[in-house]
């Protein structure tokens, strides 16, 4: 063979040997047309194995043809020969410890029942547990006093898809009979809580949000279920999700922020942000794949915790990201959230992406060694109550500077949906979908080859890499909101945020802190940001009841 033979002559050379037939290199006369016509889309349909119709292609041309951009944008980011594509989707350092320890050891307060049934529906998770361990409190009355609620503010707030009465019954019954033989599971024995309308759970529906699969059952139960069930919680309702687990509008109509009912609650873990802000249960279940559990956190002035990716067990959730999804707790308190995890994290064989790391709350810290970078401006930081009582107990704080997310990255979502979705697309189904954009978006990304996923999870890869070098020196980072210009960045490469409510401005818009922690570090994170809320007092604001 030729030695001046350039590698791209090669690969011709190599293919026409393979086939038998010569390959002509391409000629100015064979490149392509520089846009994208409906005659391509179809064209592609036939190597895809799918068929739509030409007003369905009309519908997504404009999307498929803002694609190319984005591929120029990838290649642009010069993407080396050796970086890899993280197509088994692990964040850096990941894995599980053969020696990892999980451990709430906070202790449980000493409070009084108190004398009216609203104040007992807004005490946090804790509160509840050390009134049912003390027997001051039974789970059956706690359970009937949750379901009256949810019969009564659900149907308002449309927060609400089904409720498990029977099973919560049954289960509050079984808890109380445990707890007053002397076996006490744990701290959330006979605790009611909520699952996003994702999980599955026997002989109940899992809807998804979507008409589509109003009345779709599993035979199943998720993974979360279980473990929540194994610590004697009890499961008293299904809370809504957007449709598909975009946004807070499902088959139902929008569900409502109890804090203001002209608003929507933010989604896609709307139901599970708005029922804990009512008061309608002890704690609830979210996942997120792009701001799912921080957005409604803030919306309804909750707490969430969404933890590194891969540290609870996705098993018998909806998929919508393989390589994004995660599940976490909302709550009152993120106090209650760290109660809450250490139950549902860990190691599951129905899924790979879980493991088990350390998780030990309280973390043990010296507030004075800890570095927190802020991304605050000047301005909201000098009277920032956050900020102020980092530095009283002499946190340093940083400013540092993040790159953004390369353009048209998150794609990787919408390819991931388009896959997990890919039967409900091409047998037609998705024409039916209503209230949501999702069926156009897994037509558009239909058309994303493997080859360009491939190069977006390499290109994901450096930009973990990057991340991590930016988040030397620091223990954590502060943000505004939801998480603003980390939010996405954060999803990408797998790193656990909490949030932080703060009240409302002037004009009832709610405001948050969030704060941002190091990979497989949640301890540390959930156990700062109790911290805060502790000082601070501010999740003791409850929404008036009597205007839902």
């Amino acid at each position: 063979m030729n030695s001046g033979s350039t590698r791209r002559e090669l690969i011709i050379g190599g293919v026409a040997a393979a086939v038998g037939t010569a390959v002509p290199t391409p000629s100015a006369a064979q490149t392509p047309s520089s846009e994208v016509e409906l005659a391509d889309l179809k064209a592609a349909e036939k190597l895809a194995g799918v068929e739509f119709t030409d007003e369905e292609r009309k519908r997504v041309l404009a999307t498929v043809r803002s694609l190319r951009p984005q591929y120029a944008a990838w290649r642009a980011a010069g993407i080396g020969y050796g970086d890899e594509p993280a197509t088994r989707f692990t964040p850096l350092g990941g894995g599980s410890r053969p020696n990892a320890r999980v451990q709430f050891r906070e202790k449980l307060p000493n409070v009084q029942r108190p004398r009216s049934d609203e104040d007992l529906a807004f005490m946090t998770a804790r509160e509840h547990a050390a009134l049912i361990s003390a027997h001051k409190l039974t789970s059956v009355e706690l359970t009937n006093l949750y379901l009256a609620r949810l019969k009564r503010y659900g149907p308002k707030l449309l927060n609400v898809v089904n409720l498990t009465e029977a099973l919560a019954i049954a289960q509050a019954e079984a808890a109380d009979a445990e707890i007053a033989s002397g076996h006490y599971r744990g701290p959330l024995h006979g605790l009611p809580y909520g699952l996003k309308d994702l999980f599955a759970v026997r002989g109940y529906p899992t809807t998804w949000g979507a008409n589509t699969f109003e009345h779709q059952k599993f035979d199943h139960d998720a993974t979360v279920y279980t473990r929540l069930a194994a610590a004697g919680a009890v499961l008293v309702a299904k809370f809504s999700m957007g449709a598909l687990a975009l946004g807070d509008i499902w088959f139902g109509g929008q569900t409502k922020n109890p804090w203001n009912l002209s608003q929507g609650s933010s989604g896609s873990s709307a139901g599970s942000s708005s029922a804990t802000a009512a008061g309608l249960v002890s704690f609830s279940i979210g996942t997120e794949t792009l701001g799912s559990i921080m957005s409604p956190s803030m919306q309804c002035r909750v707490s969430g915790l969404r933890p590194t990716y891969g540290r609870v067990s996705r098993h018998g959730a909806m998929a919508l990201s393989y390589t994004m999804d995660k599940v976490g707790p909302i709550c009152r308190t993120l106090g209650d959230c760290a109660m809450v995890f250490a139950a549902i994290c860990g190691e599951d064989m129905d899924d790979p992406s879980a493991v088990n790391r350390d998780f030990v709350f309280p973390a043990r810290l010296d507030w004075k060694k800890l570095r927190v970078g802020s991304l605050l401006s000047d301005a909201v930081e000098a009277t920032d109550p956050v900020t102020q009582f980092l530095k009283s107990k002499g946190v340093t704080i940083l400013k540092p500077k993040f790159s953004r997310v390369p353009d048209g990255l998150t794609a990787i979502l919408s390819v991931e949906s388009a896959s997990a979705f890919e039967e409900f697309t091409r047998t037609g189904v998705a024409k039916n979908l209503t209230n949501s954009p999702w069926a156009e978006t897994f037509r558009a990304y239909r058309y994303v080859s493997g080859v360009d996923y491939l190069q977006a999870m390499r290109l994901r890869t450096k930009v973990m890499h990057l991340f991590e070098k930016e988040l030397e020196g620091l223990d954590m980072v502060l943000l505004n909101g939801n998480g603003g210009p980390l939010l996405a960045m954060t999803n990408l490469t797998g790193h656990p945020q909490v949030h932080i409510p703060m009240g409302q401005t002037e004009s009832n818009t709610s405001v948050g802190r969030s704060l941002v922690g190091r990979l497989y570090q949640d301890d540390l994170l959930v156990t700062v940001g109790a911290a805060i809320q502790e000082h601070l007092q501010i999740y003791r604001k409850r929404p008036d009841m009597t205007k839902i």
